[in-house]
């Protein structure tokens, strides 16, 4: 059975090649005037399902939850002042792009042109910031930090997690 923290770095893995195909839809919307808005749609869809539900709730859930149990005031800062506060920024991009795509079926406009990319591209720069950070330091001082019993406790708490969210 892999542990936790291999299975979200590569889960984070799978994300970084997403969000650079973002980008790269991005550049093609912005320097040649095409797009498939069910791109940026079916890019909102994988970021809930595959980023947020099964990666950082995975994380929030049971990784950070068993951090900010167990390890005090630095955990705080780390996670309900860091990371929490990202993935919470990384909805809000979503949420935003969402609404973006949707203005500019109805009016293609340079101004919900620039609202599309501003927002995928907040996302982009966001995620890449926010792995580094937890391939880096939060996973390292999880592993380092955590007992060896939490360890196996969360490694153990996948399984039954994700068939939770496959219902």
């Amino acid at each position: 059975m892999q542990g936790i923290i291999e299975t979200l770095r590569e889960e984070h893995d799978e994300i970084e090649k997403f969000i650079e195909a973002l980008r790269v839809k991005c550049i093609a919307f912005m320097e040649h005037n095409e797009v498939n808005l069910q791109d940026f749609k079916d890019a909102v869809q994988f970021i809930r399902t595959y980023a947020d539900l099964r990666h950082h709730q995975k994380e929030e859930k049971i990784l950070f939850k068993a951090m900010l149990d167990h390890l005090g005031t630095v955990a705080v800062n780390l996670i309900q002042h860091g990371m929490l506060v990202e993935h919470d920024l990384a909805r809000l991009h979503v949420m935003e792009l969402e609404k973006a795509v949707e203005a500019y079926e109805k009016a293609p406009t340079p101004e919900n042109k620039i609202d599309i990319i501003s927002n995928a591209m907040g996302y982009y720069y966001l995620l890449k910031r926010h792995i580094a950070k937890e391939n880096e330091v939060i996973y390292p001082y999880a592993q380092k930090s955590l007992s060896a019993e939490i360890m196996k406790e969360l490694d153990e708490a996948v399984i039954p997690y994700m068939e939770e969210i496959s219902k």
